[in-house]
């Protein structure tokens, strides 16, 4: 017990300080992109919708979920991002069966977590998910990081497990009826593009950091250019819990004066008004249902979403040691190196699911 505690402790804790260091990358500019005026969902490959705004639960914290969800759909949320990993799927279950909302008006993401790569281990940890948010299905499951771990352990690779292979489960999945869109999550292009080259069933989705000071244009464009729909998680450079300044920065606060709208409110536009979905995260009432309808009450000129642009320095609020970005330093491939090594010894004797 002391020997998983420890483990979980060191981990996570090297992971969290990772996930908070910012680089600086350059990226091309962002610009809009065609949307009907009144449009409030997007069209996935299948023909199916999917809202363009809904509630993330990241970062949530325990006993507060629940009554955040409760509040996303009395306000008219129609679309809920959860994760294994998030540790408050039951939460979220529990708000939904105490809402009137018929379950298939609801547009429902999970993800799968790195350790569940093996074809019995994917389904299992799909029924477990399914179980605790109590549907029989999902509208959207998404592998959450393109890596594979051996089960209940954190950065020690499985040898015997593939990416491919845990693609192809999903789609047996999809053909079993338990899912019915398959995605991924914080793929980079050429992950992207790889996945596209065997998938049977194309992903749906590519859900990644996009916010404008990582605006990530090339990649959303060669995924919206492939059918790939993007979902943006921390739309508002994940607000109080970083350094980011993106609902203070003056450039964001000139234009929300302009138009009468909170900072989070020219954000959250600024992403949708390209085509990207946003999942921002609120406990509080009034800013859910205020991030659900002020962005759609205008629209950005050219001229602001240019003065946007120039907040582009390229920075990260989540940045793991297991992630795979382009714009990674040589010290991040040292921190990996060493990290990976020393799971190998650690979850050689312990194991560790943190998705409990």
């Amino acid at each position: 017990m002391r020997l998983a505690h420890f483990t979980r402790r060191v981990f996570l804790r090297a992971a969290a300080a990772a996930a908070f260091v910012g680089t600086q990358t350059p990226n091309l500019l962002a610009s809009a992109a065609p949307m009907s005026p009144g449009a409030r969902e997007l069209t996935l490959v299948s023909g199916a919708k999917m809202p363009l705004i809904g509630l993330g639960t990241w970062e949530a914290d325990p006993g507060v979920v629940g009554s955040a969800v409760q509040a996303s759909l009395d306000a008219g949320c129609r679309h809920l991002d959860c994760a294994a990993a998030y540790r408050n799927e039951h939460e979220v279950g529990e708000a939904l069966a105490a809402s009137s909302v018929p379950r298939k008006e609801i547009f429902i993401t999970s993800k799968l977590w790195n350790d569940r790569r093996r074809p019995a281990d994917v389904e299992a940890a799909l029924d477990k998910t399914l179980s605790r948010l109590g549907t029989d299905y999902l509208d959207l499951y998404l592998i959450h990081w393109p890596v594979v771990w051996a089960k209940d352990s954190v950065m020690k690779p499985d040898a015997q497990a593939s990416l491919r292979e845990t693609w192809q489960t999903l789609e047996k999945l999809v053909d079993a009826g338990k899912i019915k869109h398959i995605g991924v999550s914080n793929y980079n292009e050429a992950e992207v593009k790889e996945l596209l080259s065997y998938a049977r069933i194309r992903p749906a989705v590519n859900q990644i950091e996009l916010h404008p000071r990582l605006p990530q244009t090339q990649l959303v464009k060669y995924c919206q250019s492939n059918d790939v729909c993007v979902t943006a998680y921390s739309p508002l450079g994940r607000g109080s819990k970083t350094k980011a300044g993106l609902l203070t920065n003056p450039t964001v606060t000139q234009i929300a004066a302009v138009h009468g709208v909170s900072p989070a409110s020219v954000l959250l536009r600024w992403n949708v008004q390209r085509g990207v979905v946003v999942i921002p995260k609120s406990v509080t009432p009034a800013r859910i249902r205020q991030n659900l309808e002020e962005p759609w009450s205008f629209r950005l000129s050219d001229q602001e979403l240019a003065a946007m642009a120039t907040i582009d320095d390229g920075a990260r609020f989540c940045s793991p040691p297991w992630s795979t970005f382009g714009d990674r330093t040589r010290s991040d491939d040292i921190v990996t190196s060493c990290l990976t090594r020393l799971a190998s010894g650690v979850f050689a004797v312990a194991s560790l699911d943190i998705t409990k």
